[in-house]
């Protein structure tokens, strides 16, 4: 027998032979343990520093750490860390709005979303093979977008706003294919659940204050109590879902708990459209509760009824005349006149994406009365609406392109959600209904603000395809095997008559 000597340690003596196994090389040296100690004394001299200087530099860098050391592990759990860190985003934003660490954990979630797929040989993974026409669409409201510049008063702005739609549409692609599992789903619940908590209880507790006789209204870190009061009327509906699907005693009253609390929230923004939403919201969950729709009426009637009882005996007076006065409000109606005045001038193609506040001065002087002129000329404003805002900007054809993006993801939710009820998976089935009742919500609420940039809008859209995408992995349709048929019987041969060749 040979000797064995010289031969690698990887040698494994088994039973009947040999097996190699190959160590790999180390892509880097290890550093000794003294270079992490002196690593991790800087990290805490610099954070201190930072907090000595600015608190919310110190902040955004215990975010961004936690943040990398999550992302560079897994995308899901990227995108569950991004969900929260969007609704702080006042906190992660320096004094000038010069810096963002959002932007940066942005970027870094799409690199990790980039390496994902790149390394994945899964499919089913990609959004683009998966759904190729509606991909087409996506690259047309873009690229629409883009166009428009070359014919915006200000090309500049367009090309800026056409960026802000990339990333949403980057973030949609990452959601499609960072859900990929039930449970995933649900993680992405919790983590909106949990930013939404974060965003509203330092508010509620010490609510801002006015030298002015004016209505207190929160708006938490989010910095506006209409934005707010969208995402708790979403943040409402996930949680009630939790509560309805989570098993643990102690995560069923904190998702519970937190319906109560965006409820408050809510209230306390004083905002008509979150209020508005939130009806919209209770509306829809009746009609698409589907095996629960008696609990979903019974729901609504409660939520109904505890609106009503709050603005009657516990909303303070200026709170409840502001609810209940419609008579032009804080300028919207008149925004809305010019917005509608540029409609008319450019039906089809619009104004240029973003060009909103900047062109509307050139429709003031027309006919029709105008209360808050301010708005357009001193401080110009957005339309403060999502709809009619795409409809000035990128005309007929932007808006028609925006609407088949949200039918898409709406009627991939519906789909998903059939798709579990048929196989018996109720949590499932009762989480894609939920999503599809909370996107309703944002979208009854973004007739009262400009929230097309909204990453949370985005972020909901993109759930729609996930949700659809998980329905048809974890239960695929088994086709019916084809019956075999009969071979046919063999033909008999005639005689062929005599002198016959």
């Amino acid at each position: 027998m040979a000797s064995l000597r010289g031969l690698p340690a990887g040698v494994l003596r088994g039973g009947s032979g040999l097996a190699w196994r190959r160590q790999p090389r180390p892509l880097a040296p290890a550093l000794p343990a003294w270079a992490w100690y002196v690593a991790l004394l800087a990290l805490a001299v610099g954070m201190g520093v930072a907090a000595g200087y600015n608190p919310r530099y110190a902040l955004a860098g215990a975010f961004g750490l936690a943040f990398v050391a999550v992302v560079l592990v897994d995308v899901t759990l990227g995108l569950c860390a991004f969900t929260f860190l969007s609704f702080l985003e006042l906190l992660l934003v320096t004094e000038d709005k010069s810096f963002s660490f959002l932007k940066v954990a942005g970027f870094l979630l799409m690199v990790s979303w980039l390496a994902h797929i790149s390394t994945s040989r899964a499919r089913d993974e990609s959004f683009v093979s998966q759904h190729p026409q509606f991909t087409f669409i996506l690259v047309l409201f873009l690229g629409w977008a883009t166009v428009s510049a070359s014919w915006a008063e200000v090309p500049g702005q367009a090309l800026d706003t056409s960026s802000r739609y990339f990333q949403n549409m980057i973030l949609f692609l990452i959601v499609y294919t960072a859900v990929r599992e039930r449970k995933h789903a649900t993680w992405v619940a919790w983590a909106w659940v949990a930013g939404a908590t974060v965003a509203t209880i330092p508010a509620m507790l010490s609510p801002p204050t006015y030298e002015d006789d004016l209505t207190v209204r929160i708006s938490g870190t989010i910095g506006d109590p209409n934005e707010l009061a969208a995402l708790l009327v979403a943040g409402t509906v996930f949680a009630g879902v939790l509560t309805a699907i989570t098993k643990e005693a102690a995560l069923r009253v904190a998702a519970g708990a937190a319906v109560g609390l965006f409820l408050a929230g809510i209230f306390y923004t004083v905002s008509r459209g979150g209020l508005v939403a939130l009806g919209v919201a209770l509306i829809a969950a009746c009609l698409l509760a589907g095996r629960w729709r008696g609990r979903a009426v019974v729901v609504t009637a409660l939520g109904l009824l505890t609106v009503v009882i709050y603005f009657a005996s516990f909303a303070g007076l200026d709170a409840r005349d502001r609810v209940t006065t419609v008579e032009g409000g804080s300028g919207r109606t008149d925004i809305w006149k010019v917005g509608w005045r540029m409609v008319e001038d450019e039906p089809i193609r619009g104004i240029g994406s973003g060009n909103f506040p900047i062109s509307s001065i050139h429709y003031l002087l027309e006919p029709g009365v105008l209360e808050r002129d301010e708005f357009i000329i001193d401080t110009p404003k957005v339309a403060h609406n999502t709809y009619l805002q795409i409809l000035a900007e990128l005309g007929i054809v932007g808006l028609a392109l925006f609407l088949t993006i949200i039918g898409f993801s709406v009627r991939c939710a519906i789909r998903a959600a059939h798709w579990f009820g048929r196989h018996g998976d109720t949590q499932m089935e009762l989480v894609a209904r939920g999503m599809v009742v909370a996107l309703v919500g944002i979208l009854a609420a973004d007739f009262f603000i400009s929230e097309q940039f909204g990453k949370q809008l985005w972020l909901l859209l993109g759930l729609g395809p996930a949700l659809y995408g998980v329905a048809r992995r974890t239960y695929p349709d088994v086709e019916e095997p084809v019956p075999e048929q009969a071979p046919e019987p063999p033909r008999m041969l005639r005689p062929v008559p005599a002198g016959r060749y």
